[in-house]
């Protein structure tokens, strides 16, 4: 860990483990799709296309629930 990585945002952090780590919270859709796009490991940029599978399966599942 670079000292910079203080003062960065957990999806840019250096170390590929937190940005795993990030994209497991993650529920903002655009910046996951920014990572697949531009991440360098390719562990975080199939993390974000689980992710983004899980979040589209729970919303679209979400949307047929019937009260």
């Amino acid at each position: 860990m670079g000292l910079s990585d203080l003062f960065v945002p957990k999806y840019l952090h250096s170390n590929p483990k937190v940005r795993i780590k990030f994209v497991n919270k993650c529920q903002d859709l655009h910046l996951l799709e920014q990572m697949t796009e531009k991440d360098e490991d390719a562990n975080v940029v199939q993390a974000a296309r689980d992710r983004i599978q899980e979040l589209s399966t729970s919303q679209s599942q979400s949307g047929y629930q019937t009260q």
